[in-house]
């Protein structure tokens, strides 16, 4: 059944970037997150193996360990460096946010969730995946997977400065010598603490209450909170489009409270997939039982350039507003190839909870008070006018042509043959834009591994515009760089004209000069595409898929289809340049609503018709 809406043009228009708000330069960031991302370093087989959740490893014999340990080696066979951190936490103590990632030698803490200062941390066994953190007694405590330890500090600031509170968080009475993988901490408002723990294709994920009044040791035997259901909820069944046919991965549990209500949240169906993302279940206590929500997956990114939103944590910044920080996806060199993503997320009066992706690769204005994402989204309305626009090298090798630093995925990158100073990529816009802002995305081909304690280079370079490919003016110098930024996020004061951008190596680095992308951020001159309109939509002979279809808008550089189980809350999005998508994420019987926007490097236009498939 289909119905037009014009209303719905009106409301769109508060979802549509930069609308409803004024640009505040200092302000504006885009994702993934500009850290300096760990190498993945060469490990011994005692370290590859503790990456096996115990439950599987218990289960090896010496020949499946070997073969398990070649198997993860391979994921860098190549030779190649790659940068993880995945699984983030974010907690607001004494006024600063702090972001506890995987596999990180450290975690970061910052006063404005923009800027971001490195802590190095020996004192914890941090170079694990999947930590947690809570706030109790106005004492900042830490775990993480597969260690029964649970630490705490007062001074997070000083990475030597934590304490072992225990290491006796014996989970399973009956097996003392089992762990938890993928730890969720939640202190809840009467003093009571909860640790939820899961990550399999198999298990269940878990929760037990703890009781700090004796070395938190657990209370009772842990409840079983969530199953898995992939036959019922597509997003569940792994896939970048989850067609696999086999169960994926729930695991990544956290939770959170609001209007007496328990919000657990978890990810699937795996961490290498674009489908990527985080469902819900809600409870009037903290150990359930727990419902499903109908609208779930409620944090998912399965197109445009980055991808992947899952095992996220959910938390509201110093003014109220709600975020979601989670994993992205890039997996080429090795599957554990990640990055982080803050994301915007919003909770409706009608208690849903929905993380707001669609422009989230975007540059985006981090607010400094109360707003409602809802109607006052934060992106600052500027396009990506690198898409598919031509590009020319210095050099370039086989397989990392130019041509990858503009094709809108971080999936591929280009490279030039050497890491020499003076090699260079350039895009060609096509036209005359409004240049707002610029964005090199480093992609340290041919780095090799790195131990811990391995010097990193940063990468020193220049960023020059022009507007006939002859005079060119520089517009950003790092040539006297000293910090590692692979993902820095270069806004200009005032907005200049250019159609050319060239970004030049001015030092060598260790590897070669490469780039995912060079975006570059502004608007072009013309209109805007027309609204969409003519969607046609329906379920496949698997329930869990539907494809929506409509007419190519003529001038139109890709399309953004969002959705949702009610017709006025269509946060859930997915970019696309094609004008169609069939998408596997859907749950079997669940009625969903449609709609499509388009794009071009001039805007955004909200599409006016709405779809509904039972």
């Amino acid at each position: 059944m289909k119905k037009t809406i014009c209303s719905l043009f009106f409301a769109a228009l508060l979802l549509l970037p930069g609308c409803g708000n004024k640009v505040k330069v200092s302000r504006v960031v885009t994702n993934p997150i500009d850290l300096n991302y760990s190498f993945h370093r060469e490990e011994t087989d005692e370290e590859v193996l503790k990456s096996i959740p115990p439950e599987y490893l218990s289960q090896m014999t010496p020949e499946m360990m070997q073969q398990a340990i070649t198997m993860i080696r391979s994921r860098s066979a190549d030779g190649n460096s790659a940068r993880e951190a995945a699984d983030p936490v974010v907690q607001i103590y004494k006024g600063r946010y702090y972001l506890f990632p995987s596999k990180s030698k450290g975690y970061w803490s910052s006063d404005d969730m923009q800027h971001w200062k490195y802590i190095s941390c020996d004192k914890l066994p941090i170079d694990l995946y999947a930590p947690a953190v809570m706030v109790y007694r106005d004492e900042l405590y830490w775990m993480v997977s597969d260690i029964n330890e649970l630490y705490k500090t007062t001074d997070p600031e000083d990475g030597e400065a934590w304490q072992l509170v225990t290491d006796k968080l014996v989970l399973y009475p009956e097996a003392p010598e089992r762990t938890g993988h993928d730890p969720d901490l939640f202190p809840d408002e009467d003093g009571k603490v909860y640790l939820y723990w899961g990550c399999s294709d198999v298990d269940v994920i878990r929760g037990i209450q703890l009781d700090p009044e004796n070395g938190f040791a657990p209370i009772g035997k842990e409840v079983v909170l969530i199953t898995h259901k992939e036959a019922e909820y597509g997003w569940e069944q792994p896939g970048d489009l989850n067609e696999m046919a086999k169960p994926g991965y729930n695991e990544g549990p956290n939770i959170f409270k609001h209007g007496g209500k328990y919000y657990l949240h978890y990810a699937a169906p795996g961490t290498e997939f674009d489908s990527y993302g985080d469902g819900l279940y809600v409870a009037d206590s903290p150990l359930g039982p727990f419902e499903h929500a109908d609208y779930s997956p409620v944090s998912v990114k399965p197109g445009g350039w980055m991808t992947g939103a899952g095992h996220g944590d959910t938390f509201q910044d110093k003014y109220g507003n709600w975020w979601h920080v989670a994993s992205t996806v890039i997996s080429q060199r090795m599957n554990f190839e990640r990055r982080i993503g803050f994301f915007p997320a919003v909770m409706t009066p009608k208690g849903h909870f929905y993380v707001l992706t669609e422009w989230s690769d975007y540059p985006y204005v981090l607010p400094d008070g109360p707003v409602d994402f809802a109607k006052n989204a934060p992106w600052t309305g500027w396009m990506d006018l690198s898409i598919h626009k031509t590009a020319s090298a210095s050099s370039q090798l086989e397989g990392h042509e130019a041509a990858k630093a503009g094709d809108n995925t971080i999936k591929t990158w280009w490279s030039a043959a050497t890491g020499d100073a003076g090699e260079w990529l350039c895009i060609d816009l096509g036209q005359v834009c409004r240049v707002n802002a610029v964005q090199p995305n480093f992609a340290d081909e041919g780095f090799g591994f790195y131990k811990a304690d391995a010097p990193k280079t940063p990468y020193r370079y220049v960023v020059e515009v022009s507007q006939d490919g002859q005079k060119w003016q520089q517009v950003f110098d790092r040539t006297a760089a000293t910090a590692d930024n692979p993902h820095e996020l270069l806004v200009l004061d005032k907005a200049v004209k250019a159609r050319y951008v060239r970004v030049t190596s001015s030092a060598p680095v260790t590897g070669k000069f490469s780039l995912f992308d060079l975006r570059v951020f502004g608007l072009a001159p013309g209109s805007k595409p027309a609204a969409v309109t003519g969607l046609k939509a329906g379920r496949g002979e698997d329930a869990r898929r539907i494809k929506v279809s409509w007419p190519a808008v003529p001038g139109a550089e890709g399309y953004v289809l969002r959705w949702g189980t009610d017709p006025d809350e269509l946060y859930l999005t997915c970019q696309t340049e094609a004008p169609e998508k069939e998408l596997g994420l859907f749950t079997k019987g669940q009625t969903y609503y449609f709609r499509v926007d388009s794009f071009n490097g001039s805007g955004v236009t909200p599409g006016v018709e709405q779809i509904q498939v039972q």
